[in-house]
């Protein structure tokens, strides 16, 4: 981590107690009403996704992570591979 960066998180330091929603969008599909209704337990929905594929990771609104959809044993799970810099 870059000094620039490290001493940004460090002044955030008495905030890192305060929670915030945090979303990761796998993926998104449309379906009917019909689907919708006769869904059962264990239903399979097709994401527009797969593993490997890029996400973002949003705190509230915005985008803080970019991440890669990974899989570990059977579960699904993020690897963050960046941090969001709006200054670019």
């Amino acid at each position: 981590m870059n000094e620039e960066l490290q001493s940004l998180l460090d002044s955030w330091q008495h905030f890192h107690d305060v929670p915030v929603p945090l979303s990761i969008e796998l993926g998104r599909t449309k379906l009917t009403l019909g689907e919708v209704v006769d869904m059962k337990e264990n239903t399979v929905i097709r994401l527009s996704r797969s593993t490997g594929e890029g996400i973002d990771i949003r705190v509230g609104e915005e985008p803080v992570f970019r991440a890669e959809i990974i899989v570990i044993d059977d579960r699904a799970g993020v690897r963050i591979n960046e941090i969001v810099n709006k200054k670019k």
